[in-house]
């Protein structure tokens, strides 16, 4: 079955209202090949989650074994269980076996709205692209250090510093795939990503796009930036060298209703005139 065909089961399971329809959907969707990046694009598991609580009991197994397909699919192509850490609450080690939210996966719950609400945005932000393995234990590693410099979460001025953190780092890996990816893969630490500036976390191209604009700053600040900026003309040739390479500038030199000075100057011997 195409990938285009496997979208529109989801798209026609979305609108399906009998049991009858939806379960032969179900069955079409659990014979599909289906792999995780299907999984995400198509948010399978988002859709397919809602039916495991159906009033019809058929629909609602159907519903539940697909996950669990979907889950040991997810499983295979590489995204972790991490173990609990020694000494960590059994509902924060629970979170752990998370995998990832596209495939049907649910965060765990924490005991705490604001972490468990942070956790599966940052995993949805990093299984962005095709849920990279590794994003499960990433996203839940990001927030551990994030709680770890914000854990008063019940101080208003903790818990917002908490919350634009993770809005800050949500808008920049979404836009940042290279970024992502590392995160993902391990080759940039949670520590490192949680301390990085706005410029860190920006893109390659959006670096060198400031860079850029603050050297044009910084030239704009010298004295000769007017000179350095000027128009330049090549249907005026210096009347002692004859080069094209020549600038000029107006200026208001005589009353409001004459016409503006014209004033050259010719970049290869320096000549400078006017009219």
């Amino acid at each position: 079955m195409s990938a285009s065909s496997i979208k529109q089961l989801v798209v026609d399971l979305q609108k399906a209202s009998a049991p009858t329809t939806i379960n032969d959907i179900l069955k079409a969707l659990t014979a599909a090949k289906v792999t995780v990046a299907m999984l995400h694009e198509f948010k399978c598991g988002a859709v397919v989650s809602k039916l495991r609580k159906h009033e019809d009991a058929g629909v609602s197994a159907s519903a539940k074994a697909l996950i669990k397909k979907w889950k040991e699919l997810a499983a295979a192509a590489g995204v972790p269980s991490t173990p609990r850490a020694s000494g960590s609450s059994p509902r924060e080690g629970q979170a752990s076996s998370t995998a990832e939210t596209a495939a049907g996966f649910e965060v765990a719950d924490l005991g705490d709205a604001v972490r468990q609400s942070s956790r599966k945005k940052l995993l949805e932000v990093l299984s962005e692209g095709g849920a990279p393995a590794g994003a499960a234990r990433a996203a839940e590693a990001v927030e551990r250090e994030m709680h770890g410099r914000w854990a008063n979460l019940a101080d208003a001025n903790v818990k917002r510093d908490y919350v634009a953190k993770l809005r800050q780092l949500s808008f920049n890996l979404k836009k940042n795939p290279d970024l992502r990816a590392r995160v993902a893969g391990g080759g940039v630490t949670p520590a490192e990503l949680c301390s990085m500036s706005v410029d860190e976390l920006a893109t390659q191209e959006v670096q060198a796009e400031r860079k850029k604009m603050a050297e044009f700053q910084h030239d704009a600040r010298s004295l000769d930036w007017d000179k350095k900026n000027r128009d330049r003309k090549t249907m005026y040739p210096c009347g002692k060298c004859k080069s094209t390479k020549v600038s000029n500038y107006e200026k208001q030199t005589r009353s409001g209703d004459e016409p503006m000075t014209q004033f050259f100057e010719c970049a290869d011997c320096g000549n400078r005139w006017r009219f």
